[in-house]
């Protein structure tokens, strides 16, 4: 009966060690995950920034921080109006992700490129060069390239907005839009052109402010004088970031202006926010 009794006691110790440890991993697990983002498939970047020697920060709507370390500081990145895809140059090489699954796709080469833009939804990814814009599909696969493109401020499944001539003096103020079966059209004489998540208007720069216009016609709705026409992105549809410390959003249809607790309160020298795609040739 000794033995018997022994036997049990050792065996309720372990039984309860190993509920006690059972707990603290518990505990632990939860932290991290209270801690931690959690499905990224419903937490959207709000904007990216870099870190110096860390990497890129995204941070989330959430008010949470995901850090990409693999990601150098010194090199672009840009995020999709939705807030779920990202674009990036790692080792020499143009590629997307699309943070709910952590697909990754390998795009182009990075040389020479011109400018980065996605679509809304993250689903089309255009890579620019001086002579060429290269417009991947993320879902079906899908490349083709369109000539004389060199930059892209707009993005849908059939048309993109861009500019030609980087190369030529005055051509990089020209806005066109290129339709799928190779139709073009002239927008107008346009700097800084940001065409809106709706697909209805452009925002531009405009030596008193911001200028408004329709997306397909180039046809002016709008000049909003402001001191400082820094246009960011497009917060939503009818606000645009403009650059200010700190950030403001200038309604388009009044023009009136507001803070909004969820941008950054300082200005940050540079910022990735969602749809605004990035340029390096000023």
């Amino acid at each position: 009966m000794p033995g018997i009794w022994t036997r049990l006691a050792c065996r309720a110790r372990r039984d309860r060690t190993g509920r006690l440890a059972a707990a603290f991993l518990l505990i632990v697990g939860y932290g991290v995950y209270i801690l931690w983002p959690q499905a990224l498939t419903t937490e959207p970047i709000l904007y990216g920034d870099p870190i110096d020697d860390q990497g890129w920060a995204l941070r989330l709507r959430s008010g949470q921080t995901l850090m990409l370390d693999e990601i150098q500081a010194d090199d672009p990145l840009i995020v999709s109006g939705d807030g779920h895809t990202i674009v990036y140059v790692q080792d020499g090489r143009v590629r997307a992700r699309d943070l709910r699954d952590e697909t990754v796709h390998d795009l182009a080469d990075a040389g020479r490129i011109t400018s980065l833009h996605t679509s809304f939804d993250g689903r089309d990814v255009t890579v620019s060069y001086r002579d060429r814009t290269l417009i991947a599909n993320l879902r079906t696969g899908e490349r083709r390239t369109i000539t004389d493109i060199c930059k892209v401020y707009g993005l849908s499944d059939t048309v993109v907005w861009g500019v030609p001539g980087c190369a030529r003096h005055g051509e990089e103020a020209r806005l066109l839009t290129v339709r799928r079966d190779g139709t073009g059209a002239f927008v107008g004489k346009l700097t800084g052109g940001l065409v809106s998540p709706d697909l209805r208007l452009v925002a531009s720069y405009d030596i008193d402010g911001v200028l408004i216009s329709e997306a397909t016609s180039g046809t002016k709705i709008k000049l909003i004088r402001r001191e400082n026409p820094n246009i960011i992105a497009w917060f939503n549809d009818h606000e645009v970031i403009v650059e200010t410390s700190p950030y403001q959003l200038v309604d388009v249809r009044t023009g009136d202006t507001r803070p909004d607790p969820a941008l950054p309160d300082e200005w940050i020298p540079y910022i990735a926010w969602p749809g605004a795609g990035n340029d390096w040739l000023g």
